[in-house]
């Protein structure tokens, strides 16, 4: 730790380790001292005639101006919230509609002006993970088949995070009616905090036999329309993952006597920006062979297909908090933080529900806006208002949700958790837009 003199009873603390920083705001805390500012991700504690402003961001210059040059790293960051008329729900109600089924959702007005034209056999709705506009837009060239087929953006499933976003692409239903709200949720009949996909204890790695499908069961949106409907998914099993092998298991499934509906997802690019970041060499790469994989896909599909490309997400590349540290926070929860890293949810103990989510904002207001889990609902983060939650919503959202509106992210699983360079799951633009991609034929 740093300890550097401003002026008469006025220091500046800089702690390299976030740690002993979070455990000497705890002991400030406990000993009376009230927090009087917040900059950045720094607080200001008092004491009667005694001031100290605490920080773990490095800056170059500490002097008298030292607030000043803290609020200069303060970046702005365009904010997107989640619309439920103006999404890919939107465009599969369309396609529901198309087929002989019910729309759940306002109609895709782009959809509906493709589908006016010509009455399409085959529909196949695929996702490229972690493929937002500005992946799209910074990663590839304006020639490139992704691009060139670009027609229109919708806004991101929230949370913008792949359980979430696949599940309601799959589903044609939000997350607020699947229950599928993020990467892992507290199941309270275990005690245990699940990864939804694969059943084991989120903390501990550790497998539970505990079946989240089963608890959180849904149908793929084409099940009840006449159509030969299939999913086509990487094998999960495998680190190396074969685009085209997708591509080929998409195009052997198309029965040509029937209408074929069809939902293709691939891993990338997410995987590798949260290794690498957003802009890597790697995660270029690997969209440019995507891409000819994809001219050589669109060129084998039969004629009266439409092939709808998006994302479940966007990325941003993220700097970590250890929130697992804070345990001035941590103290006064019931239960361990839940669903995403960019959206977490809390359970506050009773005794605390009033000073947590004021404490909350004076530690990482600058990073997350908090609110009751009733008015994350109330404003259509999840869902319609008028949907039916699932039975499950909530106590998975707990009593706070926490969303992330700039570049920090909470590790709040441990030390020994990956550190991503780029995440999503929050509110930005970069997070929250997908492209809407359209090839006809």
């Amino acid at each position: 730790m740093q300890k550097i003199k401003i002026h008469e009873n006025y220091e500046y603390w800089y702690f390299e380790n976030q740690k002993e920083y979070f455990d000497t705001v705890e002991q400030m805390l406990n000993e009376e001292y009230q927090i009087t500012d917040s900059i950045h991700l720094c607080i200001e504690l008092t004491k009667e005639d005694k001031c100290y402003l605490l920080s773990f961001i490095p800056v170059d210059v500490v002097d008298e101006n030292i607030k000043d040059t803290l609020r200069q790293l303060d970046k702005d960051y365009k904010i997107v919230y989640p619309n439920y008329d103006h999404c890919i729900l939107n465009t599969i109600s369309s396609i529901r509609k198309q087929f002989g089924g019910k729309a759940h959702y306002s109609l895709d007005e782009h959809m509906e002006d493709i589908f006016k034209e010509k009455r399409y056999k085959n529909v196949i709705v695929m996702l490229l993970d972690g493929l937002g506009e500005n992946i799209l837009e910074n990663n590839l060239e304006p020639d490139s088949f992704l691009r060139k087929h670009h027609l229109y953006t919708n806004t991101a499933i929230y949370p913008s995070t792949t359980a979430a976003s696949t599940t309601a692409t799959i589903s044609g239903l939000s997350p607020l009616r699947t229950g599928w709200l993020g990467w892992q949720n507290y199941f309270k009949e275990i005690k245990r905090n699940i990864v939804l996909f694969n059943g084991k204890d989120y903390f501990t790695d550790e497998p539970t036999g505990f079946n989240g499908y089963k608890a959180l069961h849904y149908e793929p949106f084409y099940t009840d329309l006449k159509v030969n409907g299939s999913i086509h998914n990487p094998n999960f099993k495998k680190r190396k993952r074969k685009f085209k092998s997708v591509l080929k298991q998409s195009l052997r499934s198309i029965k040509k006597k029937k209408q074929n509906v069809q939902y293709v997802y691939f891993t990338e690019p997410d995987s590798l920006m949260h290794e690498f970041g957003t802009f890597a060499d790697e995660v270029i790469a690997k969209l440019q062979d995507m891409d000819k994989d994809l001219s050589w896909y669109a060129k084998k599909l039969p004629k009266d297909t439409l092939l709808f490309i998006s994302a479940d997400h966007g990325h941003t590349n993220i700097k970590n908090i250890e929130f697992y540290n804070c345990t001035t926070l941590l103290k006064m929860l019931k239960r361990k933080p839940s669903n995403d890293s960019r959206c977490i949810t809390f359970r506050v103990k009773d005794e605390y529900r009033a000073i947590f989510p004021k404490l909350f904002e004076k530690l990482f207001g600058y990073a997350y806006d908090i609110m009751p889990s009733s008015e994350a609902m109330h404003q259509e983060f999840f869902g319609k208002r008028n949907e039916i939650p699932h039975t499950r919503v909530y106590d998975f959202l707990a009593d706070y949700v926490a969303v992330a509106k700039k570049e920090y992210c909470f590790n709040y699983k441990g030390e020994e958790n990956f550190e991503f360079k780029s995440h999503h799951a929050g509110i930005t633009a970069d997070e929250m837009l997908v492209p809407a991609i359209v090839f006809r034929k």
